[in-house]
């Protein structure tokens, strides 16, 4: 039964793949952003469906299960900070995105910067952070599903995971995570609550439960020192973050209207409703299946839905989980190929970007099964660097928004500098007595900006793109084609 509410959940997500065909066009735009014809409950639903990932019900409650109150602290903490952000700057990135006929940051940086050099550095560096994050997915729905006990070989279950995101992006391009990721919230959102519910028959209120789960102070407080300062200096570092993603941007510029973007915005905390519940899960994983450890940790939530729920109800489990996995891995295959075919190879027509994109998802998912299958371990440690070097792009969107007289090529080495202080700092243990290593990379990247900044400075600013009007540079696509060329 298990096995077959699992079947029946990915066919219904395969179904609505399909329906987003509907009405779909054949151009490019239509296939990279939807014809940028997107309302505010779309992209509410994409950007919510692409930020939350397999990681909400994997990595959170693991990690609750093994650092207590202060994982939690973070987790959620940059989430919300980060959405009065994306309040002010998604419209903003919206405006410039129409205005450079963009289809991702690389794009706008181009149209606003004038400069091939910035474009080129920014997609080369967005697809070495994306790839362990698309990764991530793969491997979470290896690690979900083996924990439900369904049977699934490793390659079995990669196979299906690609299988499905393939089709998803071949077939309509972005509209197809969109529509499902309708399914995919849904399932999320209904399976989190339905454990809480079977969590809550099993005690008499919350505090018995959490009192059941014998949490020590190191679960129930954040202590003081590097680990405090580690929590604070990440959520911080991460708030910046969080709308930097190159699916969160391709995702914006989809949007047919500034307003709905900002109304998409508004109603963002909703989903945040759902991490009480998901947190009493944890607490209660801890009584329940005691004795997990190390990546054991992350199956606290698969556990305890093993040990609660009906087999067709696991089986509902097992399907959200992969939409989870699959929605985000599709909509970053879509992102790489984007990146590739637009921003990273030369003298790409319009009418050969779509087929080129094509190809490279095709590529880029089936590299994905061998790094899945051979090489998890050096995956896991690369995932940890996403948030690093995806952050650097603050600097140059800050730019466009409080422009300073800052030459493009000194932005782009300061985003190179950033990204590879980012990986230098992890790679060799470095710990700054608890600091986020994000942090003093993102300072490198904000040095080499003040040095070009008063040793080399531009001719002038820029306008800024928040004024009326957006900027003084060529704002055609006919521009953006002289730019990559030369």
């Amino acid at each position: 039964m298990t096995i077959a509410m699992f079947v029946l959940v990915l066919l219904v997500a395969v179904g609505l793949g399909l329906y987003s065909r509907v009405g779909a066009g054949s151009s490019t735009s239509d296939f990279m952003v939807g014809g940028r014809s997107f309302g505010s409950i779309v992209i509410f639903i994409m950007v919510v469906g692409e930020v939350y990932s397999i990681g909400t019900i994997i990595g959170f409650p693991g990690g609750v299960y093994a650092d207590g109150v202060m994982y939690s602290v973070w987790f959620m903490g940059y989430i919300l900070l980060g959405y009065p952000i994306g309040y002010f700057l998604l419209p903003l990135l919206w405006k410039a995105g129409r205005k450079y006929d963009a289809v991702n940051l690389p794009d706008i940086l181009r149209g606003h910067f004038n400069s091939r050099t910035l474009e080129l550095t920014a997609a080369v560096l967005g697809v070495v952070f994306m790839v362990p994050w698309a990764q991530l997915q793969l491997t979470g729905l290896e690690v979900a599903l083996s924990g439900l006990g369904l049977g699934l070989s490793p390659l079995v279950t990669v196979l299906i995971g690609v299988g499905i995101s393939l089709v998803f992006v071949l077939l309509s391009g972005i509209r197809a995570p969109a529509y499902v990721s309708f399914l995919k919230d849904f399932a999320l959102v209904f399976v989190i609550v339905l454990v809480a519910v079977f969590v809550l028959s099993k005690g008499p209120n919350v505090a018995t439960i959490v009192a059941e789960a014998d949490l020590g102070s190191s679960h129930s407080t954040i202590p003081a020192g590097p680990p405090m300062i580690n929590t604070i200096s990440t959520l911080l570092f991460q708030t910046l973050g969080f709308y930097m993603f190159p699916f969160v941007v391709q995702a914006v510029v989809s949007g047919k209207s500034p307003v709905g973007i900002r109304r998409s915005q508004i109603a963002m905390p909703l989903y945040m409703l759902m991490y009480p519940f998901l947190l009493l899960t944890s607490f209660f994983a801890i009584s329940a299946a005691p004795g997990l450890s190390g990546a054991d940790t992350n199956l606290a939530f698969i556990e305890v839905a093993r040990q609660l729920l009906p087999d067709w109800l696991l089986g509902l489990v097992a399907g959200g989980a992969a939409l989870c996995a699959i929605v985000v891995l599709a909509a970053s295959a879509l992102v790489i190929g984007t990146l590739v075919s637009r921003n990273i190879v030369p003298h790409v027509s319009e009418a050969r970007q779509k087929p080129l994109t094509q190809a490279v998802i095709f590529v880029y998912l089936a590299i994905s099964i061998v790094l899945t299958l051979a090489a998890p371990s050096i995956m896991g440690t690369l995932i940890n660097t996403s948030y690093y070097g995806i952050t650097q792009f603050i600097v140059p969107v800050a730019l466009m928004i409080f422009p300073a007289r800052v030459r493009p090529s000194v932005i782009a080495l300061g985003l190179a500098v950033g990204s590879v202080a980012s990986i230098g700092f992890y790679v060799s243990g470095a710990t700054f007595s608890g600091v986020n290593i994000g942090v003093p990379a993102l300072a490198a990247n904000l040095l080499v900006i003040l040095i070009g900044r008063f040793v080399a400075p531009a001719p002038k600013a820029l306008r800024s793109i928040a004024l009326r009007g957006g900027t003084s540079s060529p704002d055609t696509r006919t521009t953006s084609k002289k730019v990559r060329s030369s």
